[in-house]
């Protein structure tokens, strides 16, 4: 048997700008050797990390079309199906002793149970003769590459986000170059190495591996109905959803990202996160692109760096975590704070948070937003993050599984440091005595309250102008007994200073 290559797919579902793909269909056609891709599903891991049904789905679906890609690349895919890490760690290295696999090339992965894995996966391979190539890709700059003066990483986004830029500038991006096709076709040998009859649908995949319960089946119920209309899978779908961004609504970001409403009342910001956190779509060709646009849209600076600044902060987010390995295991960043706030573990008050039944009307448009499509505007998440975290000291940790647990595009470093950030427990975090007020954010980004309508539809008969002044609102649902809509228990103004109390003592 003829020697082959291996390359791993993880978290970088694609062909485009990935590079360990590229490096091994490199190495592969100097050696005459056949290039064969591995994708596990990790059901048990999954539902560990709480992967919502949302980001399953479209994973499944990119599967299917990442093996029509690879095979015009006479690529195989072999899709196989294990419980947890240190099984697949197992299967790897068995894929290659059984397939003459004489090379592993994988993207690197920077938690710990995946770094775990991949240091077992290493040795093991090394032990029966198989070289491991490993590759920063899903951050535009790897981890521990942006450090102070003082070799020491950064605890602050903005000196942080300097040096990213001044680092771009010194060595300019080019992204990996998409493989031509391999002289040696594997899809055949692929074909005997996957199992057949796989759960490789959404409801195949919860029917063989979940313990149905009434949120799940609610969740898998939206997801089939919409799953695939929101968030198409393939990598075409994901490079024209960029490049309509970039043409079309890159121009007015600075202003129109803060508003929820636009786009079907999804916002409009660039909804690329679903294929960045699945690996649709890398980072690094999106920052490409956008510097790219400053030559057809100068006038669009400010814009066009302010949607790059946020790319900056997922790649912020992975080096917390990097260098701060215990906030992967429920830590905040600042444990004393942390530790010394008198968190609330108030079931009832959760629940009507997660449902969308607190009695403000934006909190409860965002959450049912969120339950409805897997995903949330921005700005929303920190407004809900902030309510549940300060005016109700609820601790933030319950909040930060929640949206794992809905998010289409949940990435853990991300959605922990924005959790973090607004429970005032985090690197850069928002002071403590910052509280926004939902009202008012209303106000300011919800103008005639469209989004709020749209989610909630039994206060869509009531003026924008009542539904944005907290006391007003308290007043036409007390004249309004038939409107099915919880009025507050206390006021925001009450609980916004009780929250402040709780974190003065802890600071």
């Amino acid at each position: 048997m003829a020697n082959n290559y291996l390359i791993w797919l993880r978290q970088d579902l694609r062909i485009t700008d990935n590079t360990a793909l590229a490096a091994c269909c490199q190495a592969a056609k100097q050696a005459g050797a056949g290039v064969l891709a591995v994708v596990y599903l990790t059901p048990s891991q999954w539902q560990l990390h709480d992967k919502s049904l949302w980001q399953i789905d479209l994973i499944l679906r990119q599967i299917a079309q990442l093996k029509q890609s690879l095979a015009a690349l006479n690529i195989g895919l072999v899709v196989r199906t294990v419980a947890d890490f240190a099984t697949q760690a197992q299967d790897v290295v068995a894929l290659c002793q059984q397939n003459a696999i004489c090379q592993l090339f994988a993207n690197r992965e920077y938690l710990d149970r995946e770094i775990i894995r991949d240091r077992r996966v290493h040795t093991d391979a090394q032990q029966i003769g198989v070289q491991t190539n490993w590759y920063d890709d899903s951050t535009i700059v790897a981890p521990q590459r942006v450090l102070t003066t003082q070799r020491q990483p950064y605890k602050v986004f903005t000196p942080f986000y300097k040096r990213w830029l001044a680092l771009l500038e010194i060595a300019p991006l080019m992204p990996a170059a998409t493989p031509a096709p391999n002289a040696l076709d594997t899809t055949a040998l692929a074909a005997t190495l996957t199992p057949p009859k796989q759960a490789l649908t959404i409801a195949e995949f919860y029917q063989a591996f979940y313990q149905p319960t009434p949120p799940l089946d609610e969740q898998l119920a939206q997801v089939q109905a919409l799953g695939e209309t929101l968030y198409s899978a393939g990598e075409v779908a994901a490079q024209a959803r960029l490049d309509e961004f970039l043409q079309h609504d890159i121009a007015e970001y600075n202003s129109a990202r803060d508003v929820p409403a636009l786009h079907d009342h999804l916002g409009a910001t660039s909804r690329l996160s679903p294929y960045l956190a699945a690996g649709v779509l890398s980072a690094r060709l999106c920052y490409v692109k956008a510097r790219q646009q400053l030559d057809v849209l100068p006038e669009a600076y400010k814009d066009i760096y302010r949607w790059i600044s946020e790319l900056a902060w997922r790649d912020f987010y992975v080096d917390v975590v990097v260098n701060r390995p215990d906030i992967v295991k429920g830590q905040a960043f600042l444990v004393e704070t942390d530790t010394a706030v008198m968190w609330r573990y108030d079931e009832v008050d959760f629940a009507a948070w997660c449902a969308g039944r607190t009695g403000v009307p934006l909190v409860d448009a965002a959450m049912r937003c969120l339950n409805a499509t897997g995903f949330m505007h921005n700005r929303l998440r920190m407004v809900v993050a902030m309510y549940l975290s300060k005016n109700l000291l609820i601790d933030w940790r319950w909040g930060e599984r929640y949206f794992m647990q809905q998010l289409v595009d949940g990435d853990f470093a991300s959605n922990n440091g924005g959790w973090q950030w607004s429970a005032s427990v985090g690197t850069d975090a928002q002071p403590y005595f910052r509280v926004m007020n939902p009202f008012s954010q209303a106000a300011s980004h919800d103008v005639d309250a469209a989004f709020i309508k749209h989610w909630l539809p039994e206060l869509a008969t009531i003026p924008a102008k009542i539904l944005h002044d907290e006391t007003k609102l308290q007043q036409q649902l007390a004249a309004n007994p038939a409107i099915d809509y919880p009025r507050l228990d206390t006021p925001t103004k009450v609980t916004r200073k009780l929250a402040i109390e709780a974190f003065k003592h802890a600071f």
